[in-house]
């Protein structure tokens, strides 16, 4: 419009120089992505995502080793090393074979890390598991264990049936969330050592373990909506 007022162009030199603006305001756009620049940006941010995912995951795997030993939950505090392992070497591949590349296989590095977290959200979940095991035994079994010969009456019996039972449903839980931990472990390894050895990046979405990590994925995180 002030091309337009100043000028007082005719009206098809006016319309030439608006199809002329339209163009190449969305030629700009649409040569940045056909240039490789838009996938590029995808992967720095991808890769200074990682590196401060990478620290944050580290530092609360410390603390959940640290309160799972507390707690007397070996299984936990040794799965909470293994997964600390796991991490760094999933870094060191990033940092090896994908920084500085223009083409990374999105697929597995999302995939890998959102695995990651579902172990460590587990290992969390085992913690507040330990912790309600604690208070079911000081609170559930204190009274019974002050005093032995203590004849209980039905009321306590039922009191002492009812947190045997919320201590059997929390060991279930436990076991359960160890196990599926130890299982996206597994993938987890078995999915580095082929990324490891593959030689073009146009075959990591035909990396064999990508699907079952994948699916693991997918298990755990609706295991996490319920």
């Amino acid at each position: 419009m002030a091309f337009w007022f100043w000028f007082l162009p005719p009206l098809w030199l006016l319309v030439v120089y608006l199809v002329v603006a339209v163009v190449a305001v969305f030629s700009v756009p649409a040569m940045y992505r056909l240039g490789g620049f838009t996938l590029a940006d995808e992967v720095e941010w991808l890769e200074n995502r990682e590196a401060a995912e990478h620290l944050e995951m580290l530092q609360r795997l410390q603390g959940l080793r640290s309160e799972l030993g507390a707690l007397g939950i070996e299984r936990g505090e040794r799965q909470a090393k293994t997964l600390t392992d796991i991490l760094n070497d999933y870094h060191k591949v990033v940092e090896t074979r994908f920084v500085g590349k223009k083409h990374s296989p999105m697929a597995y590095l999302s995939t890998a890390r959102q695995v990651q977290k579902h172990a460590i959200q587990n290992l969390n979940d085992v913690l507040a598991v330990g912790h309600s095991l604690q208070s079911i035994s000081r609170h559930g079994f204190g009274e019974q264990a002050s005093s032995p010969d203590e004849h209980l009456d039905k009321a306590q019996d039922d009191r002492r049936d009812r947190y045997v039972t919320m201590q059997q449903e929390q060991d279930a839980r436990m076991a359960g969330l160890l196990n599926q931990n130890q299982q996206l472990f597994d993938a987890l390894t078995d999915t580095a050592v082929e990324v490891a050895n593959i030689e073009s990046f146009s075959s990591y979405e035909r990396i064999d373990t990508l699907a079952r990590l994948v699916s693991l994925s997918e298990i755990a995180s609706n295991k996490g909506k319920l």
